[in-house]
């Protein structure tokens, strides 16, 4: 047994009220709560005073609508209305009952159980949330639930309270946890048990006056409301409040914001720390000072000693004291505090024997055993008031140094769970023989040493395998450890059935590694070996399996802790969404492991190595698109195969994950052979592979919200600007000569909206910079049934769904439609240009296809070695800082910098307010123009595209007669083989210059263009927005720079005839059983002046020129297409 030494005193403020009017009336104009934004700004001060008038008005509305001991319901974002609504429960005598507000779209399921637990009669919420909280369920058994609106509630004369008394017993609020192993359970808080509680956490933190509490902690969950957020307001300390989900997009303004603060006491849960220590950026906090931070709390969850050690040398470099840290360990059924370390001495930890542990006790290994042995923070010391004692199964107190379940009375214990007798009789009335009055069993196992707590783990999740104890978190923690292609502190172990003599550990893989594991048997043999021999290492366990599952797919608390039980239950049930699974021998080894065909080239002379490395080139090329290369064409350029850019990018990434290396770009620009890919690539593996340079993923970005792309934010302002245009809507739509059944199209939508986040992205409020990818998978889906002849009404229908814009901000940004006949079906496809570029809307329509009855693809060319990392991913490493890229941004904006204010069209009239109307020129290339373009290309080792780019700069210069002439062209963006394949918005716009000074020549023409398109895509990583914001052009109510767009649409995936790239073609193509045609829905508006789309269809090629029509004239618009086309010719009889 352990106590705080003392003599029990009272609480200096009876209540939360209570405190809250006292500094009121001793220091109203003294801040209480300051909100901080997501850039650190200051959104909003709060006083005392302030603070405790919009508490009094809560209170008064509550007082004329509810009766006293009601329960009520609070679901907010964080923020005041948050506090304000819990405090004005506490004042009118209601018990409030704080909730996790699930994110739009999800289910209710946990709000529902818990009103069926504790029957609320009245909800408070915002407006803005009202809506999506109007389906709650009524009672069972009561009255209806009400809701009411926080800004309502908020215009009560104050005047109207009146005060209530209470004796400190009465119920403050019910706190809901499911915990880690069970379904919701309220625990029963009395304003005696936090005031309490508060007490002894000020008494354990030694907070002093001056104190500045900072958190970033979410309020519905014990840690943030009561440590962070009721903790400075009862001590009349000033408190600063992150908003949650910005600590959880970006960790680092944790550390940014304590220094800005003053803060000398903010802290959470372990993996907040390990978060700190894995985004660790040294120029961010350059020049930060953290040594104010005087105790850095942490609890909720097992401590890690690695974290704390890592976490104190890398931060110690910004001031960081690392007697700051404090560990601590509570619950929510003793209201939270239950002990901690002594305040700025630092944390202990202690290597204990692992085979002594293993066996229920804690013994300090000794020489040798220290290298095999666990390491276990202290939690400290128990708190003001309170005792704990150590139990056995027969409940008898323990002596120091025996694992035994943590038992603790004081006044800061609840008083059980809101009806439920039995659990709470169980729980909070525990008898100690020897021990008088009644104990919380808290469900944790645990020992003193040296007179400190050291927990262990939970009762429940304790594995005992042939007679030893084995603690799920430590096998946890080595085994995600063990692999960077796992996602730290999200795993779980468990025993498949009680008392069985195996463990399983399921394991989260990186959303970047997905792809990888799942589609690549050596790199999961790999990652599978070094989990089971780094579990059979340090935790002396032979797994029988480990299971690897999708990023998300193990349940967890709302505090983050691991749900082990309902692992378990699903892992039996076949519920989890498994990568792969790998179970171990007897000898806890991967069973049935293939070798790697690449990983042992170093071994090989240079000769035979180059050999190795040529004949893998070839068996790409051949398995992908057919035809091994002859050994002539080795040595001709790769656009000579036939290989254009997208074929060239997936070529690249192919060899990146195949060599396990990062290959220059430039020898993918289809003027080098393959021979020289080939030396170039044995040169690079001379060397053993590092894993980390080429399969090492980028880190984790679990959380499904983070910034959005630059040319994301361009168009959301475009949006933002023109309501009404309709410029970035993507229509694609094909006439199947079949009838389908509605359901079957639209489950194939929803399948491709699943796998796809991008298709579930929407962006954050303007100025923010944000996308969320929703979990929602719901469809934006229509149908209508027409006659069989009725094609005009067809065509309205999908002209109106295409045409209908979209918010940005609400979603969903894809919608799809089907207008039905007898014998045929038309279905659409509909994505705002900001969640997916043209790519992507050809590959999300081929996989849609693929889903219905009657369609046959030929089978995909093979994985190119794309991660499944996500447009999010993409655009968070865009964004990242990026000192080289700064340097190469600079260079690139002198090159442009002279052609800056060009305007190749002046407007013709004042633009409408809301849009920019469309005009289309339909043209094609006959078939022996394309034939000799094609040859041309490939005799020159340029892609096509080169050709091209020089016939539309011509026709621009005989067109508008400016001598300099600038483009813009898309580049696809996936140069990173991790984002091969990601559906997305992944372009970016690159520059071309057209140098007509010298004369109108063609002779010289596409040498030039192909060396401006060489210099360009050197640069194509950098944002286009980035480029104009260093330029600082004129402001004409044009696009700067360029106002005439490229776009040559290619595809890598043959599965799907190119012409339907571009609709206009009237591509049809047999699959299977189906003839599939392209249907054109035509654009009503357009961003740029001047956009040229095309294609190749069958033998020729195929394009579509869009003008704005309030800026260039159609007569305009077909000079340039006529220019095109002479352009072309004249080219192909330049021919040499």
């Amino acid at each position: 047994m352990r106590a705080s030494t003392g003599v029990h005193t009272e609480p200096r403020f009876p209540s939360i009220p209570a405190a809250l009017s006292h500094w009121a009336g001793e220091r109203p104009d003294d801040v209480a709560y300051t909100f901080v934004g997501t850039g650190l700004e200051v959104e909003q001060h709060v006083t005392f005073r302030e603070l405790e008038d919009s508490s009094l008005r809560i209170a008064a509305a509550l007082q004329s609508t509810a009766r006293r001991g009601d329960r009520i319901l609070l679901l907010f974002p964080p923020g005041l209305d948050y506090l304000v609504a819990f405090l004005g429960c506490l004042y009118a005598g209601v018990v409030a009952v704080p909730l996790y507000l699930p994110r739009p779209g999800a289910k209710l399921d946990r709000i529902e159980a818990v009103i069926q637990s504790c029957r609320p009669t009245h909800a408070l919420t915002t407006a803005a949330l009202a809506e999506h909280l109007a389906d709650l369920p009524k009672p069972e058994g009561s009255e209806d639930l009400r809701t009411h609106l926080i800004e309502t509630l908020a215009a009560t004369d104050r005047a109207t309270y009146r005060p209530v008394g209470t004796d400190g017993e009465e119920l403050a609020f019910l706190q809901y946890t499911s915990g880690s192993t069970g379904a919701p359970k309220g625990v029963m808080v009395s304003h005696r048990n936090l005031a309490e509680n508060e007490e002894a956490i000020a008494d354990g933190f030694g907070v002093r006056s001056g104190d500045v509490i900072l958190s970033w902690l979410p309020l519905y969950h014990d840690m943030g409301l009561i440590g962070a957020a009721l903790l400075p307001l009862y001590m009349g300390l000033r408190s600063v409040l992150l908003n949650t989900f910005a600590f959880v997009y970006d960790p680092m303004i944790w550390p940014l914001a304590i220094a800005r603060f003053g803060a000398t006491c903010s802290g959470g849960p372990n993996f907040a720390y390990q978060l700190l220590v894995d985004r660790y950026d040294a120029d961010r906090l350059a020049g930060v000072d953290l040594s104010g931070w005087r105790i850095a709390f942490n609890g909720a969850e097992p401590v890690v000693e690695r974290t704390l050690r890592d976490f104190s040398t890398v931060y110690g470099a910004h001031g960081f004291d690392p007697g700051a840290v404090y560990p601590c360990y509570g619950l929510a059924e003793a209201t939270l505090f239950v002990s901690g370390a002594e305040p700025t001495a630092g944390y202990r930890a202690h290597v204990f024997d692992r085979r002594t542990v293993e066996q229920g006790r804690l013994a300090p290994a000794l020489g040798s055993q220290a290298e095999d042995g666990v390491g276990i923070v202290s939690a400290g010391r128990p708190a003001l008031h309170t005792e704990i004692v150590i139990r056995d199964a027969n409940g008898r107190a323990v002596q120091d140094g025996c694992v035994g379940e943590i038992c603790v009375r004081s006044r800061g214990v609840a008083q059980g769970y809101w009806g439920a007798e039995g659990p709470t009789e169980e729980t909070f009335r525990a008898r100690i023989e020897g021990h008088p009055g009644l104990f919380l069993r808290t469900g944790d196992l645990g020992a003193f040493h040296e007179g400190e707590l050291y927990p262990v783990g939970r009762m429940k999740d304790l594995l005992i395998v042939a007679g030893r104890n084995f603690y799920p978190h430590d096998i946890e923690t080595v085994g995600s450890l063990a692999s960077a292609h796992l996602r730290k502190g999200c795993a779980a172990a468990f025993q498949p059935a009680p008392d069985a003599p195996e463990v399983v550990l399921v394991a989260e893989v990186k959303r970047s590694s997905v792809t990888l594991l799942r589609d690549d048997p050596d790199t999961l043999a790999a990652v599978s070996r070094e989990v089971l021999r780094t579990v059979g290492t340090e935790c002396d366990l032979h797994l029988a399996e480990v299971v690897f599952v999708y990023p998300g797919s193990i349940p967890k608390t709302s505090s983050g802790k691991i749900r082990r039980a309902e692992t378990r239950t699903r892992y039996l049930a076949g519920g989890l969404r498994v990568v792969s699974a790998t179970r171990g021998d007897e000898h806890g080894q991967a069973a049935d492991v293939p070798a790697s065909d690449t990983s042992s080239l170093h071994l090989l002379d240079d000769v035979r190595r180059h050999e190795a490395v040529r004949d893998a080139l070839v068996a790409q090329l051949a398995g992908r698109w057919g035809g091994a290369p002859s050994g002539e064409d080795l040595a001709q350029p790769l656009a000579s195969l036939g290989l254009d850019s997208l074929k060239l990018t997936a070529f690249k990434a192919a060899l990146e994950q195949l060599f396990q290396r990062s290959i220059d770009s430039r020898l993918f620009y289809g003027d080098r052979s393959l021979d020289e890919v080939a030396q170039a690539i044995t040169a690079l593996t001379a060397e053993p592979p590092a894993r980390a340079e080429a399969q090492e993923p980028a880190p984790d970005r679990s959380p499904a919200e983070g910034p959005a792309a630059d040319g994301q934010i361009q168009m959301q302002f475009y949006s933002e600007l023109l309501p009404e245009d309709t410029a970035n809507n993507l229509p694609i739509a094909v006439r199947l000569s079949r009838a389908y059944e509605p359901h079957l199209l639209r489950s194939a939508v929803a399948g491709a909206v699943e796998r796809h986040p991008a298709l579930r992205t929407v962006l954050g409020p303007l100025g923010t910079g944000t996308q969320l990818v929703r979990d929602s998978r719901d469809v934006d889906w229509q149908e209508q049934r027409f006659a069989d002849d009725d094609d005009p009404a067809v065509d309205a229908y999908l002209d109106e769904v295409a045409h209908r814009p979209f918010s940005l901000t609400e979603g969903p940004l894809v919608r799809a439609a089907a207008a039905l006949t007898s014998d045929a079906t038309v279905l659409m496809l509909v994505c705002h240009h900001a969640v997916v570029d043209h790519w992507s809307l050809r590959t999300v329509l081929t996989e849609i296809l693929k889903e219905l009855p009657g369609i046959r693809l030929e089978k995909s060319p093979a994985p190119t070695g794309g991660s499944p990392a996500t447009a999010l991913e993409w655009a968070r490493a865009r964004r990242a800082p990026d000192a080289a890229a700064d340097e190469r941004l600079q260079t690139w904006a002198d090159r442009w910098r002279p052609l800056r204010n060009q305007l190749l069209f002046k407007p013709r009239a004042a633009a409408p307010a809301d849009r920019n109307p469309a005009g289309t020129v339909d043209f094609e290339i006959d078939a022996e123009t394309t034939r000799r373009i094609y040859t041309r290309s490939q005799a020159h080792g340029r892609t096509p595209f080169v050709t091209l780019a020089s016939a539309y700069l011509h026709a621009l210069y005989l067109t508008v007669g400016e001598k300099q002439i600038v483009i813009g062209s898309p580049h696809h963006g996936r140069t990173d083989w991790r984002f091969a394949e990601t559906v997305g918005y992944l372009v970016n716009m690159m520059p071309l210059q057209g140098d007509f000074r010298d004369g109108e020549g063609l002779d010289s023409l596409e040498d030039r263009t192909w060396q401006e398109l060489r210099d360009a895509l050197d640069f194509a990583d950098l944002p286009f927005a980035r480029l104009v914001k260093e330029l600082k052009p004129e402001r004409h109510g044009q696009n700067p720079l360029f106002q005439a767009t490229l776009t040559f649409q290619q595809t890598a995936d043959t599965r799907l005839a190119e012409g339907f790239s571009l609709p206009s073609s009237g591509c049809r193509q047999m699959l299977g059983d189906v003839e599939v045609r392209a249907v054109d829905v035509r654009p009503r508006d357009v961003a740029f002046a001047l956009s040229l789309y095309g294609t190749r269809h069958d033998d020729r090629l195929v394009f579509r020129l869009v003008h704005q029509k309030n800026v260039v004239d159609a007569s305009v618009a077909e000079a340039v297409a006529e220019g095109f086309r002479t352009a072309l010719r004249e080219l192909n009889a330049h021919s040499r």
